[in-house]
């Protein structure tokens, strides 16, 4: 018999399917089955997933039709020969060592049940951070007699969280329970803590929950969705009501339950609010199953007590519904067990906070004290730098036509970029703003005192802040500070919709930031609506300004060389007035091409800490120059998609504020490129060159701007190269030298 089999439901991640199956391969476990069931044959039949050659040489089971994520988990355990069974969702990842650390605690204890804890990470950030649950309730090895030996096991967060043996779940006949096509966890855990003889728990996280964009568990609910969620509460308390009727078991288990039940009706469903908002048949009937379910069931002030409800209560905590304390728990538990849901809405709605409000300037106050503001959103790859660039090494001029460029929030003399001719304009404004250094923002009020001028122009890259998560109080608060200005225009370029996207991506990547490391496809999944949304990219500063942006079109003023009018003309500025000579039109920042991308990603991948992971990059950016392959990354179908989302989400919003490509023509061009897939990357060799880039790249002054003799590349196929013997270990002895 295999020792382990893990199964990995598959509905479409394909962004995130090789990373999962790679974290599997890579814990160096003997005797490992992997078991990937595909639940979407309609858009992914027999024989797709082979094609991918995924690592751990997985058996793919394929459904028929789709059947749900609980049907998929049992097919794969119908199929399992592992002595123990694990879950891992498609879009999840284990942990280095994880689950091999994981399956040794299984083994040498027996356990029915081996539960380990489990890191999190939110749409758009690669950021992990411990379950918080997991954290206050699983922080410690150990080892119960079942449920009574381990108490805080009824709120292990989900089935995979845990390794279970196989022999167990067959002799229990436990399943997942079909009817549940989503939301079948909770029903899962407590059907098997409340069997399992024994049950031990590791202690320390070895997967990362990976909540993203578009997932069960960031998706708003439907009516569909809120049967679902109640269906499960109801089974979930009648296991809990069956559990406490056994000889023995003590009542506080049933207590813990209901709890938790009315904490999910209040913090994690909406079913009141639309009971009230927007009432129909099916809510009245879903109130009414809500007040079946809880029953006579009585909560007294002791259950606050509880020692293991008290670390995980969310009763007196800040949350959405602002802070429900305990009597309005008592209140809305008492309002849901009467099918009163006007009662129970009226209890939130007095606790609600108030919505935070579109910030307007103010004409007054403030370091612009009545003048006039235009704002440039230096949208990634826009030009942004280049027209910095030219504003600020013209301001002496600007000023004399009345118009102030500030150097308040510019970087100093010691910024260097990671790649050569980066600029970030203001960005020590919006910085400031993040850390609270007042300073900026004092020196930028005394300069706007000092200057006298009528106008002022901030330029800032990436202003809009698209995939920030903190992009609404980062907004809020950068609005206060500019919120005396007599009158505001906003102003942006606006790139392609086929190619922004990877173009931002791209960015983020080069710059070595902390998202650097994840690839295209996971960057769209939880990005790609945001990017080709524009009216709510935008809709926060036409809040403030009291008009419409004013959007350009960047392509086209790139192929007229017009960045410079194009501006002027928008931001009503007399920029015609300042001459700009020939040299200066040439691009001063170009974009990195398709190989200096996937190294980039790999030293991402590879290199934790963030500082030495950009002089890494700055030093093999140095060297390396960006070569002849200007191809996408994305086959030609992948950007034709994002086209479609731009033209059903943006399109006839931006053409009333000046932005309207030709979408027909570009979908023509889309269908009728010649594209090729990108050469496989070889990571350890790109760090390895870059690296040594870095190292032979160490002189504080900037390299210069071009590299005479473009590289050669290496006969195996892995880095452009720039001298005489290969460094990456390709066996091709004097080859010429891998760049870096």
């Amino acid at each position: 018999m295999t020792r382990l089999s893990i199964i990995v439901p598959f509905y479409d991640e394909t962004a995130f399917i090789r990373m999962a199956a790679q974290s599997i391969a890579a814990q160096g476990i003997d005797d490992l089955e992997i078991l990937i069931v595909n639940d979407n044959p309609d858009q992914f039949p027999p024989g797709w997933l082979e094609t991918l050659d995924l690592p751990g040489t997985p058996r793919v089971l394929h459904h028929t039709v789709n059947r749900g994520l609980s049907a998929a988990r049992n097919t794969g355990m119908a199929a399992a020969s592992g002595r123990l069974i694990g879950f891992l969702d498609a879009d999840d990842y284990y942990l280095t060592d994880g689950l091999a650390a994981q399956l040794e605690l299984a083994t040498l204890s027996g356990a029915d049940i081996t539960h380990a804890n489990a890191c999190i990470s939110y749409p758009g950030s690669p950021a992990l951070k411990p379950l918080p649950r997991d954290a206050v309730l699983f922080s410690r090895l150990h080892q119960g007699d079942g449920l009574a030996g381990l108490e805080s096991a009824q709120f292990f967060t989900s089935s995979w969280s845990s390794l279970y043996r196989r022999d167990f779940l067959h002799h229990h006949g436990l399943r997942f329970d079909e009817e549940q096509t989503k939301f079948e966890d909770r029903l899962f855990v407590l059907e098997t803590v409340t069997r399992a003889d024994t049950i031990a728990t590791l202690g320390r996280p070895v997967r990362c929950w990976r909540r993203r964009a578009g997932s069960i568990s960031v998706t708003p609910p439907d009516p569909g969705i809120l049967r679902l969620q109640v269906q499960l509460l109801e089974k979930c308390l009648a296991v809990m009501r069956h559990h406490a009727a056994q000889p023995g078991s003590p009542a506080r288990f049933l207590k813990r339950e209901v709890f938790n039940t009315v904490s999910r009706l209040i913090w994690d469903m909406d079913l009141i609010r639309l009971a009230v908002e927007s009432p129909s048949p099916d809510t009245d009937a879903l109130i009414a199953r809500v007040t079946g379910l809880l029953g006579d069931d009585r909560l007294g002030h002791p259950i606050f007590d509880d020692p293991v409800l008290r670390k995980i209560s969310r009763v007196g905590q800040p949350s959405r519904h602002g802070v429900i304390g305990r009597s309005d728990f008592f209140a809305l538990h008492k309002a849901l067990r009467d099918g009163k849901a006007e009662a129970a809405q009226d209890i939130l709605r007095a606790r609600q906070p108030p919505p935070p409000r579109a910030r307007r300037h103010s004409g007054k106050g403030g370091p612009l004290n009545g003048r006039r503001l235009v704002l440039h959103l230096g949208l990634h790859k826009t030009a942004s730098t280049w027209l910095q660039r030219q504003l600020f090494a013209r301001r002496t001029e600007l000023g004399q036509h009345g118009i102030l460029v500030p150097l308040a929030g510019l970087p100093d003399s010691s910024f260097r970029p990671v790649r050569q001719g980066g600029f970030p304009g203001h960005q020590g404004l919006l910085s400031a703003l993040r850390s609270g250094d007042e300073a900026p923002w004092t020196a930028l009020g005394h300069e706007i005192t000092a200057a006298r001028c009528d106008t002022v122009v901030i330029s800032c890259e990436n202003l809009a802040l698209p995939t920030d998560p903190d992009r609404a109080a980062l907004l809020e608060r950068l609005f206060l500070r500019l919120s005396g200005a007599r009158e505001v225009t906003v102003v942006a370029f606006v790139r392609s919709p086929d190619t922004w996207a990877e173009a931002y991506w791209a960015e983020q990547v080069c710059n070595g930031l902390r998202a650097g490391a994840r690839s295209l496809d996971e960057f769209l999944v939880d990005h790609a609506d945001t990017l080709t949304d524009l009216p709510a990219l935008f809709a926060p500063f036409e809040a403030f300004a009291g008009a419409e942006v004013r959007l350009l079109d960047h392509d086209a003023a790139a192929l007229r060389r017009s960045h410079w009018a194009d501006f002027g003309h928008a931001a009503d500025l007399p920029l015609d007035r300042v001459a700009l000579p020939q040299d200066a039109l040439a691009p001063v920042y170009p974009g990195p091409d398709r190989t200096q991308i996937q190294a980039a990603m790999a030293v991402n991948a590879l290199i934790s800490a963030e500082g030495l992971r950009q002089r890494t990059l700055r030093g093999f950016f140095a060297v390396s120059p960006p070569g002849s392959d200007r191809q996408s990354l994305h086959a030609p179908a992948e950007r034709l998609a994002l086209v479609r989302r731009f033209a059903e989400r943006s399109a006839d919003w931006a053409a009333r504020r000046g932005y309207a490509p030709d979408l027909a023509a570009l979908e023509r061009r889309l269908a009728s490129e010649t594209w090729q897939p990108p050469p496989p990357c070889r990571p350890m060799c790109w760090t390895v060159c870059a690296t040594r880039a870095c190292k032979r790249n160490t002189t504080a002054r900037p390299p210069p701007r071009r590299v005479p003799n473009r590289p050669r590349p290496c006969p195996a196929g892995r880095l452009p190269a720039t001298g005489s013997s290969c460094v990456s270990g390709c066996g091709h002895g004097r080859a010429p030298r891998c760049a870096g």
